[in-house]
């Protein structure tokens, strides 16, 4: 990963208050190796959400926010519209203006749509531009300071303030290579949906400017789905669909830890081997809707070699390449019987008897 461009902002914000502020930067941020840890840990923070939707830029028209406070200084706005995301990434990309103006006038729409969010806060705004496995991506997310403690080199303790990466709820990233080279893929741009804020966060997609045209819970599902069909109507023999299964459900979880995504050809050609062109025609046939390429959902695929129910008294959870071997299934009685049991779960059980 080489950082290209980075630079950190703060917009404060109340909650219930129609007023931001903004502190900003006007110098990027030189490449260092703590800032390299902190890219690298910031990027594998959003790999491992497993709820974004994908889509790409809309059209949308300049905004007129009103006056602007930075700190020290106020700048009147109501006469300067200020354009979209997509319009001031493209003038940066073209070099009409630099990173730093661009991510000022980025502030500047953040804070007229923040603004109109009355339960959000703020937060540090990091703009970072980088290459990665040689496309360039824009990544742009807001963090929070949380109290911590630490012992200096004195072995002192003392109270200090860090960003919390594992509570990243608002960020999106955007693959410039592919919005340049496939603008019409309608998936360059990806952001993470967070359950319990969505409606916060409704201001977010709207300073990015996308649509959201793809659902990668939805579209790894319906990969899987495919799968499973095709193992239980083409593979022969209960050893050989389950290793397909596996396959299938590890090169996606590696693709996704990654950040990548899952291209259904090279999918196939690493699961199916020798019928490529057997799995390729199944997955494109009618009765599945899957694009040439999809976004790995990490929580879908954990659940996909698993049965699992439960009842008022019992909940069960079974890899479905134990069954036969350390779990026994006696349809008729409609039993289980299970062995080599979990070692906490056996001596909890010991504990009771």
């Amino acid at each position: 990963m080489v950082i290209q461009k980075l630079v950190v902002h703060l917009i404060e914000k109340q909650a219930d208050s129609g007023q931001s502020h903004l502190s900003l930067s006007h110098d990027a941020i030189p490449a260092y190796e703590t800032l390299e840890t902190f890219l690298d840990a910031l990027n594998k923070a959003y790999n491992s959400k497993p709820s974004k939707v994908f889509g790409s830029f809309i059209e949308a028209e300049p905004v007129r926010p009103g006056d602007i406070g930075t700190g020290s200084e106020s700048i009147e706005t109501k006469v300067k519209p200020v354009s979209s995301l997509n319009v001031l990434l493209g003038t940066y990309l073209e070099k009409k203006i630099d990173f730093i103006d661009y991510s000022h006038k980025a502030m500047t729409l953040l804070k007229h749509y923040i603004d109109q969010a009355s339960k959000a806060t703020g937060g540090y705004m990091i703009f970072v531009h980088y290459t990665l496995f040689g496309s360039d991506f824009m990544l742009i997310a807001m963090l929070n300071n949380v109290p911590g403690i630490a012992v200096n080199s004195k072995l002192e303790i003392n109270n200090i303030d860090y960003l919390d990466i594992s509570k990243l709820h608002l960020a999106a990233r955007i693959d410039l290579t592919q919005w340049h080279e496939e603008a019409d893929s309608g998936r360059y741009i990806s952001m993470i949906r967070a359950k319990e804020s969505h409606k916060l966060s409704e201001y977010f997609r709207k300073f990015i400017g996308s649509d959201e045209t793809i659902d990668s819970r939805q579209e790894t599902s319906e990969l899987f789905t495919a799968v499973k069909q095709f193992c239980d109507n083409k593979v022969e023999g209960e050893d050989n669909k389950l290793q397909f299964k596996q396959k299938a459900a590890e090169y996606c979880i590696d693709q996704a830890d990654k950040g990548q995504n899952v291209v259904l050809k090279n999918f196939s050609n690493y699961v199916a081997e020798g019928a490529v062109d057997d799995f390729m025609n199944y997955v494109n046939s009618e009765q599945f809707e899957l694009a040439g390429e999809i976004s790995p959902n990490k929580s879908v695929i954990r659940r996909f070699n698993k049965l699992s129910g439960r009842n008022a008294q019992v909940s069960i959870t079974i890899n479905e390449e134990a069954l036969g071997d350390t779990v026994i299934f006696d349809a008729e009685k409609e039993t289980l019987i299970i062995s080599d049991l979990p070692a906490a779960l056996k001596a909890q059980l010991l504990n009771q008897s």
